[in-house]
């Protein structure tokens, strides 16, 4: 989703330190998108994905990427937090959270974890 303002926002300041034990009781993984739904019910732009992480079956999520077209997300191989619980969305249940960097106008770009890689690679 990009922000309609003419001028770039600041970043947000760095989180609070974290522990090394949470950071990696975070289960990161490589998943590749099966599926991609159109979410109007959504408040704000987004697609519901369908995706394929291997050994650990499919998870779905809801994710504010409109920047990318259905064309664009299906088959390509994104990274996603699988371990955070689910959470509702607009009555959807979204099982896991994909990652992005979000730009300084707001756009979320989806982290690409490469070719040589397959769905439930774990990211460390």
């Amino acid at each position: 989703m990009t922000k309609t303002s003419s001028t770039p926002s600041a970043q947000p300041a760095a989180k609070a330190q974290a522990s090394p034990d949470q950071f990696f009781a975070v289960d990161i993984r490589v998943g590749r998108i099966t599926a991609v739904e159109t979410f109007p019910e959504a408040r704000r732009p987004a697609w519901k994905l369908t995706v394929d992480f291997g050994d650990i079956g499919t998870l779905r999520t809801s994710a504010q990427v409109t920047n990318y077209s259905e064309e664009q997300l299906l088959g390509r191989l994104v990274v996603g937090a699988v371990n955070l619980g689910s959470k509702r969305v607009a009555g959807f249940k979204s099982e896991f959270l994909v990652l992005g960097a979000q730009d300084n106008d707001g756009t979320i770009h989806l982290l690409d974890p490469g070719t040589e890689v397959s769905p439930g690679d774990i990211v460390c």
